[in-house]
């Protein structure tokens, strides 16, 4: 009995270790997939992630001109450049999953393969995976991580309704959101609204998201951004200091020069203090003559603009832009803005649409589809070009009467001026990219001189292309002067190092030499092939009318060019104001042109909706003008239109049932029905074939060849070129001297079948 009970105690003990032991073992095992898990596979993982994150970001290239992108755009033509590391974070993230799945880092190694999906634009299985985790794990951060990337992912896919359902779940969580996750959610609102150009949405998330962003290099992009913003917006003082935020704690040079132009341009000045304005002008031209500035003078001339914007000075705006335009050496976007700003300029303050037109086509050769709004721009390009088309026909035209008009001695000097011009225009053209390209060259420094350099020990006079740099240099400050005291002195004469010193002379007026005279020979050789494209004298002349019907030929293009020009103006331009202008100046001028009625009803339909113009006064103008026209017989009866209708209708009824009542051989009935067509409805669109049909109806019922005849000699001489003239011409074929001369018709006309529908 004893041994017994202690068998049954040896038992309880054994399993109250086995059970001990059991438990440890599973703590122990836990232990191991989450520290295998969380150091090892998700750690490499998220490591790479990071990596790749940094990497995308320092690829992308920034327009400054426009509000940076929150968040760098998905963009599989990049991120697949990186294929070897997606798949990396793919097989680390993965392992977990398959070998470790009761680790509590599983959730986070899903994020990091959704993620992965997202960025190869795999959206199907990114929304499925992100879906996963905000079901299936009960960490609320986790969760809240996945909702934040199916709210990135529905913006990079503008998804409208799915954004508004996901930002609906987010405020519906119970659980506050940790740091990284509320900051995450700021940045994708950030965003979401800048991409919609709300910019004052945008600001409102993220002026909450500097205060939680740890990186450097993000939150001084985000300053910058809020600088851009404000400044959008029309809030400078806060743009000010934005930009000076992010200038203090840029870690990257773009950025910080970026900044600290963008923060003087936007500085708060009372524009009436001129030493205010001096002062800013001082650091703008400090900025150019720094060396390190070179390549980015185009910059630096366009913040220049932005400031003359502010005053508003526009004409000195324009030129700084211009000036921006001409030391750009390689940044096409940003030569792409200058222009685009010059081109509002002309267009919006201005109102030189032609001017616009040339700057707006500049700025699209130079941009590239990922500018920002640049269909909108493309759009306004096209419209504009329309429009300089147009304008310079009506000019063309307008110029051609104006010669007409003067008598031999007055068109001859007007030709003679007119080709003066533009031959200065080419000149100036010539000397204007001359000197773009003369800007475009960087200067040489004393720090670039070959015996300055550090890297070259070898001595300045044994270095040939020292010397040559050096010799270059001193000619082009002081020209070409003798070996003698005193050389520095500004009267002295340049010299030929070939030719003798006793020869010079301090003489202005000496004869000019064989070389001067090659050169000159070459100059107008330059010049003529410069000139090559102009027009003659001769060839401008013949352009001239001569007779009325040439003359006829001019007052056309002209009509039709200002027709034209006033409905870009109100169909594409939505300028009421110049389309207006146009289409008065069309009806004073050509009020009996093709096209007249219909400006007529362009007029009225302006003065519908203009306050400038009568709107009852431009309709009865088209009544009493133009009385027959449809625009006319509308207004007077709003129901013409349906009437009109209704009424083809019927003729196209009547006509079809007198061929049916032809064709069942019911010729009388037929004939009646014809009768009502022809008589009631005149100058329908079935008259020709109801008159033929009568021809046939005649052909069936008469008994005489000379009555049929007539009516089909009767048929072509009301319808020459008709659809059934031909048809006519062999029926007359048929009907020969010998049938006249029978007189008789047998069985009256049965031999010719013809289908009129």
């Amino acid at each position: 009995m004893k041994q017994i009970i202690l068998n049954k105690n040896t038992t309880l003990i054994i399993k109250a270790f086995l059970l001990t032991l059991l438990l440890v073992s599973g703590s122990a095992c836990q232990f191991y997939h989450d520290t295998a898990t969380h150091y090892n596979s998700y750690f490499l993982a998220r490591e790479g992630m990071e990596q790749l994150e940094l990497d995308l970001f320092n690829e992308h290239v920034d327009d400054y001109n426009d509000v940076l992108s929150i968040l760098i755009p998905i963009d599989t033509n990049k991120t697949l450049s990186h294929k070897e590391q997606l798949d990396f974070i793919i097989t680390k993230a993965s392992r977990p999953i398959k070998f470790h799945k009761s680790s509590e880092w599983i959730d986070e190694c899903y994020l990091l393969v959704g993620w992965v999906r997202l960025y190869e634009e795999d959206y199907e299985n990114s929304l499925t995976t992100f879906k996963y985790v905000n079901a299936k794990f009960n960490d609320e951060n986790s969760r809240h991580a996945a909702l934040n990337a199916l709210l990135r992912m529905f913006i990079e896919k503008k998804e409208e309704g799915n954004i508004t359902l996901v930002k609906d779940i987010i405020k519906q969580q119970k659980a506050p959101y940790n740091k990284e996750n509320t900051k995450d959610y700021h940045l994708n609102l950030a965003h979401y609204y800048r991409n919609k150009n709300d910019f004052k949405q945008s600001i409102a998330h993220l002026r909450l998201v500097v205060d939680l962003e740890q990186k450097k290099h993000l939150r001084s992009r985000y300053y910058f951004i809020l600088g851009q913003m404000y400044e959008k917006t029309g809030v400078i003082n806060d743009a000010y200091k934005a930009y000076s935020t992010a200038e203090k704690i840029s870690k990257t040079n773009d950025l910080e020069f970026q900044s600290d132009i963008s923060a003087y341009s936007m500085q708060p000045v009372d524009f009436s203090d001129e030493k205010q304005t001096k002062k800013i002008k001082k650091y703008f031209d400090k900025k150019l003559k720094d060396h390190n500035n070179w390549d980015n003078r185009d910059k630096i001339y366009y913040e220049m603009a932005q400031f003359e914007m502010r005053k508003p000075d526009y004409d000195k705006a324009l030129s700084f832009f211009n000036e921006s335009i001409q030391v750009s050496t390689s940044n096409q976007i940003q030569k792409g803005h200058s222009y685009w700003e010059s081109g509002k300029i002309y267009y919006t303050e201005k109102k030189d649409y032609i001017a616009a037109a040339a700057y707006y086509d500049s700025a699209v050769q130079n941009f590239d589809e990922s500018v920002y709004g640049f269909e909108d721009i493309k759009k306004r390009s096209e419209n504009l070009q329309e429009l300089a088309k147009y304008t310079k026909i009506v000019q063309e035209n307008e110029r051609l009467l104006s010669l007409y008009e003067m008598n031999e001695e007055e068109r001859k000097e007007f030709l003679e001026k007119e080709i003066e011009e533009e031959k200065e225009e080419l000149i100036l053209k010539q000397q204007y990219a001359i000197e773009n390209e003369k800007k475009k060259e960087k200067p040489v420094t004393a720090k670039s001189q070959s015996f300055s350099n550090k890297e070259s020990k070898e001595f300045y006079f044994y270095n040939t292309n020292a010397l040559a740099q050096g010799k270059a240099q001193f000619l082009r400050i002081w020209g070409s002067r003798p070996l003698e005291d005193n050389w520095r002195r500004s009267n002295k004469m340049e010299f030929s190092g070939a030719a003798n010193t006793n020869n010079q002379t301090a003489n202005n007026n000496q004869k000019p030499t064989s070389s001067n005279k090659k050169k000159d020979k070459n100059d107008e050789a330059s010049n003529e092939d410069l000139f090559a494209g102009l027009k003659t004298m001769d060839q401008r002349i013949a352009e001239i009318p001569t007779t009325d019907e040439e003359l006829k030929k001019v007052h056309k293009a002209l009509a039709d060019g200002i027709f034209e020009l006033g409905k870009v103006y109100f169909y594409r331009m939505k300028i009421n104001e110049e389309a207006l202008n146009n289409f008065y100046r069309f009806l004073d001028e050509y009020p009996n042109d093709e096209n007249a009625h219909e400006v007529a009803y362009l007029v009225y339909v302006i003065c519908q909706e203009d306050e400038s113009c009568d709107e009852e006064e431009a309709k009865q103008y088209l009544i009493e003008n133009y009385p027959d026209c449809l625009y006319s017989k509308i207004l007077l009866n709003p129901n013409y239109v349906k009437e009109t209708n209704e009424r083809e209708n019927y003729i196209k009824d009547l006509y079809a049932s007198a061929y049916q009542l032809y064709l069942e051989k019911q010729y009388n009935q037929s004939d009646i029905k014809l009768n009502e067509l022809l008589n009631d409805f005149p100058q329908s669109a079935y008259e020709e074939k109801g008159r033929f049909l009568r021809v046939l109806l005649i052909g069936r019922t008469t008994k005489y060849y000379q009555t049929f005849k007539d009516a089909l000699n009767g048929y072509l001489l009301a319808y020459p070129s008709g659809e059934f003239s031909d048809t006519a011409k062999g029926m007359l074929e048929e009907i020969t001297e010998r049938r006249l001369e029978n007189g008789y018709i047998p069985g009256r006309y049965h031999d010719y079948e013809i289908t009129t529908e």
